[in-house]
């Protein structure tokens, strides 16, 4: 009989170690920011993404361009209405990005990002790209938290600019 209740005493330990385990997964991928996401959990604007974060979802959309253009096309969600009214449909800003100077960001080798310049409601940050040929290029992102519509208090990009190479790697 005592050997059977260390068994059950073993058992409901390590039933105890998996369950804190699993909470302990499940509130680490909370602190992930995701973001809203699409039906395919794909990132999406939310109000609990960062300036930062939205950059860099870009920037790794981009890196990650696949023949289908997935990447920029994660990209143009993150654009803001604005943006999107001087760039125009999704066609057109694929063909605007997969041409120079912006076709550098598809399939980059890597990014290096300054500081985030947040000023209230705007945001500013200069993204050095080594392309896949290992060239370097600076953009500017400019960023501006939405204050109405459905993306209501969502970061969402204003413009791309490409810049010489010795921008400032720190906004003021």
């Amino acid at each position: 009989m005592r050997s059977r209740c260390v068994a059950l005493r073993i058992k409901y330990a390590w039933a105890v170690v998996a369950l804190a385990l699993m909470i302990a997964a499940l509130n680490g991928a909370a602190a992930i920011p995701a973001g809203a996401g699409t039906q395919d959990d794909e990132p999406a604007p939310s109000p609990a993404l960062t300036a930062s974060d939205v950059v860099r979802i870009q920037v790794e959309a981009l890196r990650g361009n696949t023949p289908s253009n997935k990447g920029i096309e994660i990209t143009y969600r993150f654009a803001s209405p604005g943006n999107k009214e001087y760039t125009g449909p999704l066609t057109r800003f694929i063909d605007m990005v997969s041409a120079a100077p912006y076709d550098r960001l598809l399939n980059h080798r890597r990014a290096e990002y300054s500081p985030m310049a947040v000023d209230g409601d705007q945001a500013r940050q200069v993204v050095m790209i080594i392309d896949a040929a290992g060239e370097e290029t600076a953009y500017i992102w400019v960023l501006s938290r939405q204050t109405d519509g459905s993306f209501k208090d969502c970061w969402m990009t204003d413009a791309v600019i490409p810049a010489e190479p010795s921008a400032p790697r720190k906004l003021t």
